[in-house]
């Protein structure tokens, strides 16, 4: 990575370095009705064209990582367009694509139309077995058609392109449904990783879009949400800790590594948490807003500028960002894992999962 050293040391110093991971949620829109989730409630707003957003990409300069989300990013019938202005301005090393899998015929003609398949990587986002996903996610969102877009992704992987799908979980029944889930995954060579549904966010959300959700950044503990048990977890967890040399990625093994230890030390209730990297937000990981505004980070979503209406040196370098940066220092700090693998990356605590 250019300069990882340097940028190590500059977070840990609490110097602002440029961004290196940039977290671009291309739409608000989506298909699914998840239950962890009502983003579809947000309105639809404006959403940068993929020239605009190539220029504010190209003003930003190299990044490492650009992560694209949404909302569904494949209800942007541009999307491939978009991704190839921003990969072009960026080069990035990796770029990432979440979907739901509701579109499998456009994942399909995006990844195989891709100009870098090598720096693609794409992951599916899946509740369980099909019984708990539909439940949870509604027939827009159906099991049949993500597990279409593994299969479809699956056979493009001989152009360079890494797929993986995330098991967000969001109750028992979810929670029992893993290993059935992993099995019928890996049956294709495709890793399989998970979450904990959060209690909430900011981000997604959307009585709380614009606002602070304090109350859901626990230094010590994880907010879970209300359909899961805090034991069923925790028993959950330790057996899954055994199984991180299962993922044939080895970025996503020491990644996911550092995210379990850590979410173990929180659902246990290990005080202090030994895992709390310093926060990059607003330093070297930066969010946008499908509109060009820039967030403070998932459970702050108050915006600092607008990217579309701004240099980005007049944002980065503005009294709004200082603030906004003074907050994230005093922040107990969260646990979700879109905020810690950035964190612990260009903090370097990441490092402590090797070892």
């Amino acid at each position: 990575m250019l300069g990882y050293p340097l940028r190590v040391l500059q977070n840990r110093l609490g110097f602002v370095p440029c961004p290196s991971f940039c977290t671009f949620q291309v739409c608000d829109r989506c298909n699914a009705r998840c239950g962890m989730c009502d983003s579809w409630q947000l309105p639809r707003g404006e959403e940068m064209s993929p020239d605009a957003a190539g220029a504010i990409f190209a003003r930003i300069g190299r990044l490492d990582v650009v992560r694209l989300t949404g909302g569904e990013p494949f209800l942007r019938e541009d999307l491939g367009a978009l991704a190839e202005e921003i990969f072009a301005s960026s080069r990035p090393r990796v770029l990432h694509v979440t979907t739901n899998g509701s579109l499998p015929h456009r994942v399909e003609r995006f990844a195989a139309q891709h100009s870098h398949p090598r720096r693609l990587h794409i992951m599916v986002s899946l509740d369980g077995l099909a019984t708990e996903h539909d439940r949870n996610r509604g027939r827009a969102s159906c099991f049949a058609s993500a597990l279409d877009t593994v299969e479809r992704l699956a056979s493009l992987r001989s152009r360079g392109l890494r797929v993986s799908v995330n098991h967000t979980i969001v109750s028992a029944a979810s929670l029992r449904d893993h290993e059935g889930l992993r099995k019928r995954i890996e049956a294709m060579d495709i890793d399989v990783h998970w979450v904990l549904a959060y209690a909430g966010s900011a981000m997604y959300d959307a009585g709380r879009r614009g606002t602070r959700a304090e109350d859901l950044v626990l230094a010590d503990r994880y907010p879970l949400h209300p359909a899961l048990d805090a034991e069923e977890c925790a028993r959950f967890l330790r057996g899954q800790l055994n199984e991180i040399g299962r993922l044939r990625g080895m970025h996503l093994r020491v990644g996911k590594r550092y995210y379990l230890r850590g979410l173990r030390e929180r659902i246990s209730g290990v005080r202090p948490a030994r895992l709390r990297p310093r926060c990059v937000a607003l330093r070297s990981h930066l969010r946008i807003l499908p509109d060009g505004r820039v967030p403070v980070c998932q459970f702050n979503t108050e915006t600092v500028g607008n990217l579309l209406r701004q240099p980005f040196t007049e944002v980065w370098s503005s009294a709004a960002v200082r603030r906004a940066r003074t907050w994230v220092d005093a922040c107990a700090g969260c646990w979700a894992e879109c905020e810690v693998v950035p964190n612990a990356l260009y903090s370097g605590d990441i490092w402590r999962a090797v070892v």
